[in-house]
């Protein structure tokens, strides 16, 4: 029998990653991913490039890039690359600074903004070998349209190993017949017929199914229209929440940092105040930005916090954007650290119930027939509502292997879209990282506010049930020295 030959057609970017491609226009709205794997050696020569060839040959992302073409009227898909090359992507430096892990850190956010070339994959990554202790750092950089977090989480899984050496080669017997890859010129057109043959019809049907509704029932749909966007307005409603007077400048520097804290610590004290993980989390993060006020000398008041929800539930998504966004006031003027965590509860839990929470992904398809220079503006917006966004991804609780040594640390640093901080906490084997992406104009003493996070979470932790705060890792060696500001209490 004949062979079947399949044709492996390029996949639309989706409105949402669309849009975050219309923030390149401005290295402040650049929306760029940063994932850092602290190994505990450095991998033996050709171990690494073997795991990215073994990842690009499983992952779609990593060997496309964007394409546009007038077959689709301007719109976006990826496509294979014609010619892929490993070394323009991945690379080999030595340990910069001093070599310890804070100074390749200090290396790595140098480059968070820095631009793709749109005419390869949205990715590199670099070895950052020999630091002081004998470990090395991966540094892997990735643009947000690729995928969110939660995805990018998943899409790891391709460079890691459940042990050291694991067994290599394909199994005996008759493979699938892999894809025919089209050309672009050529994959375009396709894609081109396909949606007048499959998603334009599909649309249409659905509008006339809402307009034969809203024919019927006028009434009704205006009542149902009005309670939608009444609770996608009450999704980002930051309440008494306003921008604070400390953190408003702004600049194109970046800076990373992090903050490690135990799992179990975490776990424990969510179950005894009937919360969740996350809750501790941004309970934390509120209580670190209340004590950096109170240095100052000022009295702490509701910081706006943005936090991404995913709203894909039970769908299987291999790439993409499937979050929503969601802001709360988040309580820093409540002093006691418990009654502070109840009510982030109660507003996150608030935010998750609301029917609006998915207005970005219906509003998506419209906003991104602007042209960039608006969609930035509204980015602008945006960040002027907000002073620290959150979020909150679950790694592995195993320990895993990258070319063939054990991944110690895994830490996440989020792009910063004009907002002061961005905070990524990345679970791992029992331990919580938090990656701090920082605007130095913003936040003007990076030690002091690292000392104010690490104090907070120690003072929120249940000492009683989790073993106390002196389990919690002293914060690193910070690139800026910590010095009380003038008339501090």
């Amino acid at each position: 029998m004949a062979d079947v030959v399949r044709l492996a057609l390029p996949e639309d970017l989706t409105a949402l990653d669309e849009l975050l491609l219309k923030g390149d226009a401005w290295p402040t709205t650049r929306p760029i991913m940063t994932m850092a794997l602290l190994l505990s050696r450095t991998p033996a020569a050709g171990r690494l490039e073997a795991a990215f060839e073994k990842a690009i040959s499983t992952v779609p992302r990593m060997r496309q890039r964007v394409a546009r073409s007038v077959w689709t009227f301007g719109r976006a898909s990826w496509v294979d690359v014609d010619e892929f090359e490993l070394s323009y992507h991945l690379r080999r430096i030595g340990a910069p600074g001093d070599g310890s892990l804070d100074a390749a850190l200090d290396w790595a956010s140098g480059d968070a903004t820095a631009p793709f070339d749109p005419s390869r994959p949205l990715w590199n990554a670099a070895l950052v070998e020999r630091l002081v202790d004998g470990r090395a750092l991966v540094v892997i950089r990735a643009h947000h349209s690729i995928a969110d977090g939660v995805r990018a989480i998943q899409m790891m899984a391709a460079f890691l190993d459940l042990e050291p050496s694991p067994p290599h080669g394909a199994p005996e017997g008759d493979a699938e017949k892999p894809p025919t890859v089209l050309s672009p010129n050529t994959a375009q057109i396709f894609r081109a017929i396909g949606r007048a043959w499959v998603t334009n019809p599909a649309q249409a049907a659905g509008f006339a199914r809402s307009a034969s509704k809203a024919s019927l029932r006028p009434a009704h749909a205006l009542a149902d229209t009005t309670a939608y966007v009444r609770s996608a307005l009450r999704t980002v409603g930051r309440g008494d929440a306003t921008p604070s007077s400390l953190l408003s400048g702004r600049s194109n520097s970046r800076r990373f940092a992090t903050v490690e804290v135990p799992l179990d610590t975490i776990k424990a004290t969510a179950k005894t105040n009937g919360a969740t993980v996350n809750d501790v989390y941004l309970t934390g993060l509120v209580g670190g930005l209340r004590k950096y006020h109170q240095a100052f000398g000022l009295v702490p008041t509701d910081i706006a916090l943005a936090l991404p929800i995913d709203v894909a539930g039970d769908s299987e998504h291999q790439a993409g954007n499937h979050i929503s966004a969601a802001i709360i006031p988040g309580p820093a003027s409540v002093e006691d650290p418990v009654a502070r965590l109840r009510v982030v509860h109660e507003l996150v839990a608030s935010r998750r119930a609301e029917p609006g929470l998915g207005a970005l992904d219906h509003l998506a398809p419209t906003i991104r027939q602007v042209p960039a220079r608006a969609a930035i503006a509204a980015m602008g917006v945006h960040a002027r509502r907000v002073d620290l966004q959150a979020s909150n991804l679950v790694g592995p609780a195993f320990p895993v292997y990258l070319a063939g040594q054990k991944v110690d640390r895994m830490y996440a640093f989020g792009p910063l879209p004009r907002v002061p901080a961005m905070a990524v906490l990345v679970s791992y084997e029992g331990v919580c990282t938090i990656g701090l992406t920082l605007d130095p104009a913003a936040i003007t003493d990076i030690g002091l506010f690292l000392k104010c996070v690490q104090d907070a979470f120690e003072e929120l932790l249940d000492e009683d049930i989790a073993g106390g705060p002196d389990q919690l890792r002293p914060p690193s060696p910070s690139r800026t020295s910590y010095r009380p500001p003038e008339g501090a209490p």
